[in-house]
């Protein structure tokens, strides 16, 4: 099994020395412009994929050795989910998360500080979402809805019982509601998010991925082969060669 970059074209890059009166020097390298992705076809087999949870601090290499037997298909992963950049797409380790946070907030207080808040979920009599959990909302934020059963049919308040509450005269950056005395208003559906919260569900989230069944691994090997391979055209060389056009070298003196 071969490597990502083994898998790359290469192209014909032409080299001058100063010396004008030197030969020019052609040199091969690895056209690392050329990117491949999964075809649109592929993508709609359902059976080909699965979804998968990032556990602990594997990285993509280990993750190949694990569910391919070879950390090389690593690249295969990274396709898959459109990872170009995996410092900034892929989980970062309980070290490199701690330190960035950090490096961000610059302390643990300003960790703690409240950065949203959201929702917690509300049914009706009949279980259906009157209000889904998660919505970035102000501190005080309500909501009130009309329920009817067979019963009766009344208003229902989802927020702060029936007890009237104060009237916020200030809101900051987090969506804190604060009265004429600066105390927080706050209603029992919503909750706080904080600074740390907030980065470890953004960190979370690129813990979801998905995999290519091992089954199917062939199939993508075999179009990964195939899309590098150069039509023909006036740089043409071969299937894995071509030229190159090097402006350093046009006109000038």
């Amino acid at each position: 099994m071969q490597g990502y970059f083994s898998y790359l074209p290469n192209i014909n890059y032409v080299s001058r020395s100063n010396d004008r009166s030197a030969s020019d020097e052609i040199i091969p390298v690895k056209n690392i412009f050329k990117r491949a992705k999964i075809r649109d076809d592929m993508k709609n087999v359902v059976t080909a994929f699965e979804d998968f949870i990032i556990e602990g601090d594997l990285r993509p290499e280990q993750l190949a050795r694990k569910m391919y037997g070879d950390p090389r298909f690593d690249w295969v992963i990274l396709t898959v989910n459109n990872i170009t950049k995996v410092r900034d797409q892929w989980p970062l380790t309980g070290v490199d998360f701690r330190k960035y946070c950090l490096d961000k907030y610059g302390s643990d207080d300003e960790l703690a500080k409240v950065h949203h808040y959201e929702t917690s979920q509300v049914l009706d009599y009949a279980s259906r979402i009157v209000l889904p959990n998660g919505l970035k909302v102000d501190s005080n934020f309500e909501l009130r809805y009309l329920q009817r059963t067979e019963q009766v049919q009344e208003v229902k308040r989802v927020s702060g019982g029936n007890v009237p509450q104060p009237e916020a005269v200030s809101y900051d950056s987090a969506g804190t509601a604060r009265d004429a005395n600066g105390n927080i208003i706050t209603h029992s559906n919503v909750y706080p998010i904080t600074n740390y919260e907030y980065e470890e569900e953004i960190n979370n989230a690129k813990r979801r991925i998905k995999m290519v069944r091992p089954r199917y691994l062939n199939v993508i090997v075999s179009d990964m082969q195939r899309v590098m391979k150069y039509k023909k055209s006036s740089q043409f060389v071969t299937k894995r060669i071509k030229n190159v056009y090097n402006p350093r070298l046009s006109g000038g003196s």
